[in-house]
């Protein structure tokens, strides 16, 4: 398009009143978004119903120019725009239509950019009040990151500090516990805190990670609001590095997010928070690999977590929840078809019963006690079992999902 075509354009367009219109067109449009500012809180109308009011005055600038090139108002009335002698001209009209497709081409463009703001606007305040709707003491607790140099003994840990809150929050009624299960499929995620509450239906979200240096670590904890990305509450952890601190930190931390959620605790459900499954850090970490192996439920993954928590009792033979690990352990053996004997049962029965021996208020031992009673045909006795598995783990998962 040469410059004489642009000039003539500009020139037919301050003839045909385009560049007033669109201007009175902007002081108008601009004085109604004021007015619906102003308007809308006194009416109850929602502030992002404003944002309609923005994509109808883009919208409506391209029909406001077409109609001032076309029509003018001449004593009161609107007629056609007479045709001037330069319109004749070809290349005038091509640089014409040129020239309004261009505009229209970027006034559509600030429009879909537009809409499409909003729309994901509207998608996130949508979610943010679908989350905010949920139970306010439900939460779910993301896998610990593992941000240590010795990489394969601290992601261990990592997994057993993650399934240690778990287990110590399914102790208490008055909460939410998401499964574990549920919440791998974020591993490695980048997904936002938002749409993580949004799919797991929880308010709150606890994330973490462990460092482990020599014989210190360093754990790391934001509890989070999943609406409003709000940290509740932080906390860093530097302890050296035994059960007993391991233990310390996660009742402590267990104690906070009661604490956060604003959850009513029993008596019997605070003293077991703080219990002390085993002084042997060396039993935990083979339980926390017993533990870490069999959620693959792979059969030799299962014989190794057999092994895993054998090693575990031999140090510490009043570690019950490493009893209840070599009975489950050959349940799902057996289960698997690597061995259908009626063996296994004999032997997941005696483990179990060892674990409720050291420790009766154990749920996890109540849900694996139950699988054995469906076993052998003793549903009474197997309904029994689930039922105080509930009463003391009221958000242990397996504890649904077997019974």
């Amino acid at each position: 398009m040469t410059a004489l075509s642009i000039t003539a354009f500009l020139k037919e367009a301050r003839r045909r009143r385009v560049f007033r219109v669109a201007a009175l067109y902007i002081v108008a449009a601009w004085i109604a978004l004021q007015a619906a500012d102003l308007a809308f809180p006194g009416l109850s109308i929602p502030d992002s119903a404003i944002r309609y009011v923005w994509m109808g005055a883009i919208l409506g600038l391209p029909v406001a120019l077409f109609f001032g090139w076309r029509y003018d108002i001449i004593g009161g009335r609107i007629i056609r725009t007479e045709a001037s002698d330069s319109e004749t001209d070809p290349s005038l009209r091509r640089a014409d239509y040129v020239i309004l497709s261009a505009l229209a081409i970027v006034v559509t463009g600030l429009t879909v950019g537009i809409v499409t703001e909003i729309s994901e606007t509207q998608g996130i305040e949508s979610a943010q009040r679908a989350v905010s709707a949920i139970d306010p003491k439900s939460i779910a607790i993301l896998p610990f990151a593992n941000i240590s140099a010795e990489e394969e003994n601290a992601e261990f840990l990592a997994f057993g500090i993650q399934n240690d809150l778990l287990t110590l929050l399914s102790r208490i009624e008055d909460l939410t516990v998401i499964a574990r299960t549920s919440v791998e499929q974020f591993i490695d995620s980048d997904r936002n805190l938002l749409e993580i509450g949004t799919v797991l239906a929880v308010s709150k979200i606890l994330q973490g990670s462990v460092q482990r240096a020599g014989n210190q670590i360093r754990i790391n904890v934001h509890l989070i609001d999943a609406a409003t990305d709000q940290h509740l509450w932080d906390e860093q952890y530097d302890r050296e590095l035994t059960a007993e601190n391991l233990f310390a930190i996660q009742s402590e931390i267990s104690s906070e997010i009661a604490n956060a959620l604003n959850a009513e605790l029993s008596p019997q459900e605070e003293s077991r928070i703080f219990d002390l499954p085993t002084s042997s850090l060396e039993a935990y970490n083979y339980y926390i690999r017993g533990r870490q192996l069999m959620a693959t439920r792979r059969v030799e993954d299962l014989k190794q977590a057999l092994q895993a928590f054998e090693q575990a009792v031999d140090i510490d033979p009043e570690f019950a929840l490493a009893w209840v690990g070599i009975a489950d352990s050959n349940m799902r053996l057996r289960y698997s078809g690597a061995d259908y004997s009626a063996e296994l049962v004999g032997i997941a029965r005696q483990a179990v019963d060892t674990a409720l021996k050291q420790d009766d208020q154990l749920g996890e031992a109540y849900v694996t006690l139950a699988t054995i009673y469906f076993d052998t045909g003793k549903h009474t006795e197997a309904e029994a079992a689930c039922n105080k598995s509930i009463e003391l783990s009221p958000n242990y998962s397996q504890a649904y999902l077997q019974c």
